[in-house]
């Protein structure tokens, strides 16, 4: 063998040996693609642009990374996914902190492990301009929304804020799919509700759609819970999903289009709509000082305005799992302890 023909030899070894030895080192750096999916879990949501971190890890397969097998399930409301997860349909939900609160005064068997994003001008209030020029026209006027959520909480503090009552109003309740088409017929006069009813409203009502809006006004959470005995049996699940969620806190800020593709097509709205609301949303992992503030203050409406015949609001600390993001990211926890 010639001197060239052997060094040729040698110089192909080498490179098929670094080729082997990235192949492994990348098998250490993902062991999921070695050791494939090891747990598979449902994951109930709500449709809200605040969900976004998880409709991104799971679309671009930052939970399979984790070696989880993640399915998402959608309900109307947080409300429903929370009763879900109880009724074992899915294992973990995502709700908004009015569903929390509701469950919190029956319930002490559940926890929150992460906030996944929150908004100070998610709901608002959309109306028939034939009906409601102003917030001064509200008085007596039909106003429809989801009773006991952060859609029903908005409504009272817009109202509150515009120097109305509740009763002054004629307030009734309905399922929120079925506020646009109510608001067309005529059947109500306006709705207190958050996206993507809310295009859906607008794209039927036409020119005839007045939204009323108050960012800054009320913060919006969306959190990620879990039974305490799903908790207990399964830490290691609980982090590796706030590492898939971590995941695509980073694809947001750099894929910031792509991300809203993502999140449009999960909301079933336009990639304008969803880039319009982009925003308005604080979309990170973290557990904060002014979730427990929210919470409580969401008790106080509610005992106040008899929506449960309990009297004492709960200490929400007691319903927070801090154990899981503090090993993962232990500066997005502030709560104080």
């Amino acid at each position: 063998m010639n001197r060239k023909i052997f060094i040729s030899v040698v110089v192909i070894c080498i490179i098929a040996g670094l080729i082997w030895f990235s192949q492994k080192q990348a098998q250490v750096k993902r062991p999921e693609e070695f050791k494939g999916i090891t747990d598979k879990l449902t994951i109930g949501f709500y449709p809200a642009n605040s969900n976004a971190l998880l409709f991104i890890a799971e679309r671009q397969g930052f939970f399979s990374h984790e070696g989880l097998g993640v399915t998402l399930r959608a309900y109307p409301t947080g409300k429903q996914a929370l009763k879900g997860m109880y009724d074992g349909e899915v294992s973990l939900s995502t709700v908004g902190d009015m569903a929390i609160v509701f469950n919190s005064f029956e319930k002490q068997d559940f926890s929150i492990f992460a906030t996944v994003g929150s908004s100070e001008n998610e709901f608002k209030i959309v109306a028939n301009k034939e009906k409601v020029k102003g917030p001064e026209d509200f008085k007596g006027k039909h106003i429809a929304t989801v009773k006991g959520t952060q859609m029903n909480f908005f409504m009272h503090l817009f109202l509150r804020k515009h120097g109305l009552s509740d009763n002054e109003s004629q307030i009734s309740f309905m399922p929120a799919e079925e506020l646009p088409q109510a608001l067309v017929t005529g059947q109500i006069d306006a709705a207190s509700t958050r996206e993507p009813i809310i295009s859906q409203a607008k794209r039927l009502l036409g020119d005839n759609a007045l939204v009323f809006e108050e960012p800054g006004f009320f913060t919006a959470t969306a959190n990620l819970t879990a039974l305490n005995n799903f908790i207990k049996d399964k830490p290691g699940v609980i982090k590796r999903i706030l590492k898939g969620l971590i995941e695509a806190e980073g694809f947001i800020r750099s894929h910031p289009d792509q991300a809203i593709k993502i999140v449009a097509d999960k909301m079933k709205v336009s990639e304008s709509e969803a880039a319009r609301f982009w925003q308005e949303h604080n979309l990170r992992v973290s557990l904060s000082q002014s979730l427990i503030l929210v919470l409580e203050d969401e008790a106080r409406w509610i005992i106040g305005s008899r929506l449960t015949d309990k009297k004492v609001i709960p200490n929400y600390l007691n319903f927070i799992y801090l154990d899981g993001l503090d090993a993962v990211k232990p500066d997005a926890v502030t709560i104080i302890r």
